[in-house]
Parts: structure tokens; sequence; C-alpha cells
């Protein structure tokens, strides 16, 4: 059920790697609701990592409601509406292409020729048709 891998090097912290993770596997919608989530106990063994740790990143994901609790049986994935999910995606987004556009901008490219770049890629992407 591991899905994914922890880099134990990448200046990261492991809890907000776990949390990342868990955000893009619900994000994208590879984590549907109610999905369970394994145990505080066994994703820190399947990860190595030490038990306190994934229940800091347990304790944010319920925080910002992805997961819920049930006493004495588990965690499990929230429900979430689509369009609260294209919201979190739109969120996570922000940060990575608003470095984009300040390194574009570094480079004194032209606004239009971002733009240019930018609907190429999403052709290559997504294809030409609108999606």
């Amino acid at each position: 059920m591991l899905w994914f891998k922890i880099d134990y090097h990448s200046g990261q912290p492991v809890y907000r790697q776990i949390l990342d993770n868990f955000k893009s596997g619900i994000i994208s919608g590879n984590l549907k609701a109610d999905d369970p989530v394994p145990s505080i106990r066994e994703l820190a063994r399947m990860l190595n990592v030490n038990p306190n740790t994934v229940a800091r990143a347990y304790r944010e994901l319920e925080n910002e409601g992805l997961i819920y609790s049930r006493t004495g049986i588990g965690s499990f994935i929230s429900p979430a509406e689509k369009h609260a999910l294209e919201e979190k995606a739109l969120v996570a987004l922000y940060p990575e292409l608003k470095r984009v556009i300040q390194l574009s901008q570094t480079f004194n490219l032209p606004k239009m020729m971002l733009n240019k770049l930018f609907s190429a890629t999403l052709d290559e992407i997504y294809g030409g048709d609108e999606q």
C-alpha cells in the first residue's frame, strides 16, 4: 500500500513530505473518499520514521479536513467536492507557477513569449482541444 517515498536528503521535513504526498494523492483523485489510511504505527514502520512524525502529518491533514478518524477503527480520506479539490490544486500550483514566472522575468522574457510557451506546453500535455 506504500505509494510514495520519502527523500531523507531533500532538506524538507519528513512530516511535510508525508503531508504533501497525501495531498497530491487526494487532489489527483488517486486517494478517494473513505479510503483507509495506514495507522500511524504502520506508516511509521513502512517509512522507517518516528511515529510522532507521522502523527504530526496526520494532525495537519485532519486540521485541513483531508482525513478523518474513527476511534477504534482508523483514519480515512475525507469526502470532498470536485470543486474543493480543484481549489486545493490551484493553491498547490500557485507557488510553482509564480516561481516559473519570476524566473522568466529574471531572464527578461517578454510576457507575450511566456504566454506562447505556456499555451504550447498546455497543448503538448493536454492536447489541442479545450478541456
